[in-house]
């Protein structure tokens, strides 16, 4: 089917850099030779250079970009000062779903006024992130077309002001089944959405996270008498599970050696990692590197500290990485995570973070360690049919279906 008229609009309060699930809708669309826009943000830290790289890579996309800081002053005080009157302004307006809007994000305003001026009259819009959400409804409802949602996260349930998250809740039970489509990052965020609208919606699908195939290879990893560990972040610091993970792999530093990757944060490494033994760090490569990379390691730390609701039923690249390289995975137990290795049994175990738990599952990784390399092929066949070319069929056809 030819689409070269069809016009796909992609909001996001974010940019493509930070956001691979939207990265990877754009790169579908250009395959399938849909015309795009993308209205994103510049966010001046360490995604403006990737971003630019991006831009080169993509040059048949409209780019917009919007400015969230104050690098543009006047639009960023005013944003800031709706922003702050909208979580005031809630109690009292109860079903001003433009208020909500403003009080979640002051790149909801920012990105409504763009909606304002825009004169593009796109076949459908697709929402990422939040503060999107409203700037979305309001151009499809005004230009009479489609619109969707991407909920890689469930908003309620991360950990942020008690007016946002009213504010986001009100938003999502309005306009999720006001859209077209919802997408949603794993099943539990799908079944939390569902519960906090009470129905059921029909128009709703999970896609999970996979990556392209290609990214991965059955590689066969040098053996080294000690435990290869893997663990990756955008940033290496507090608040992601390690102190745990640490406290208990210095017993175990004779017979494991730990590989993190990502952005040192010197106050955390030097407190945390710099007197400790088997412990190498790698800065942060670009996502397809990261992807062949991980195959040299045995076992992949899918450690989450379970922070708050949307941490405990998200699924995170990190798992996600480690099963489609075939490695063996260590999983915390949040709600997510155990259901994911529930239904691949066979690719790793989970643990709590209390120490006694992580001991003993450390004990199980040497116990089983000629198992856990000589499986590690059959680990990685199961995990074939896993991925994004897969994963994204249900959205090439839900925009085939939109487009007759």
């Amino acid at each position: 089917m030819n689409f070269t008229d069809k016009h796909i609009l992609i909001l996001t309060s974010t940019n493509l850099a930070c956001n691979p699930r939207c990265l990877k809708e754009l790169r579908l669309m250009v395959d399938m030779k849909i015309s795009v826009t993308v209205v994103a943000f510049n966010l001046h830290n360490w995604s403006t250079e990737r971003e630019k790289e991006l831009n080169n890579e993509l040059p048949g996309i409209n780019f917009q970009y919007l400015e969230g800081s104050r690098k543009n002053f006047f639009p960023w005080l005013l944003s800031s000062i709706f922003e702050k009157t909208g979580r005031i302004l809630i109690p009292f307006f109860s079903s001003n779903l433009s208020l909500y809007a403003l009080a979640v994000s002051k790149r909801s305003w920012l990105l409504l006024s763009w909606c304002r001026s825009s004169t593009v009259k796109p076949d459908l819009i697709i929402a990422h992130n939040a503060a999107a959400f409203y700037p979305a409804y309001w151009l499809a409802k005004k230009n009479k077309i489609p619109f969707a949602l991407d909920i890689e996260d469930y908003h309620p349930g991360e950990t942020i002001p008690a007016t946002v998250k009213k504010g986001v809740s009100i938003l999502m039970k309005n306009l999720i089944e006001k859209s077209t489509y919802a997408s949603y990052g794993s099943p539990l965020i799908m079944q939390y959405c569902e519960k906090l609208l009470g129905v059921s919606n029909p128009c709703s699908f999970v896609i999970n996270n996979f990556f392209p195939g290609s990214n991965f290879k059955d590689v066969v990893p040098v053996i080294t008498e000690k435990i290869q560990l893997v663990w990756f972040s955008q940033n290496i610091d507090k608040g992601r599970g390690l102190e745990e993970l640490l406290s208990v792999f210095v017993f175990f530093d004779d017979v494991f050696e730990l590989t993190l990757i990502g952005n040192p944060i010197e106050s955390f490494c030097s407190k945390e990692i710099e007197d400790k033994k088997g412990i190498s760090i790698i800065n942060s490569v670009h996502p397809t590197v990261l992807n062949k990379m991980i195959g040299q390691f045995d076992i992949g730390l899918a450690i989450e500290p379970g922070k708050d609701l949307n941490n405990t039923i998200a699924l995170s690249n990190k798992i996600l990485t480690y099963f489609q390289s075939g490695l063996f995975i260590l999983a915390s137990d949040t709600l997510a995570q155990q259901l994911f290795m529930q239904h691949h049994p066979g690719h790793g175990i989970c643990s709590s973070l209390k120490k006694e738990s992580l001991t003993h599952s450390f004990e199980r990784l040497v116990k089983d360690k000629e198992q856990i390399r000589a499986l590690r092929s059959k680990r990685f066949k199961n995990a074939a049919a896993f991925n994004w070319e897969n994963e994204s069929a249900v959205l090439k056809e839900k925009w085939e279906a939109i487009f007759q």
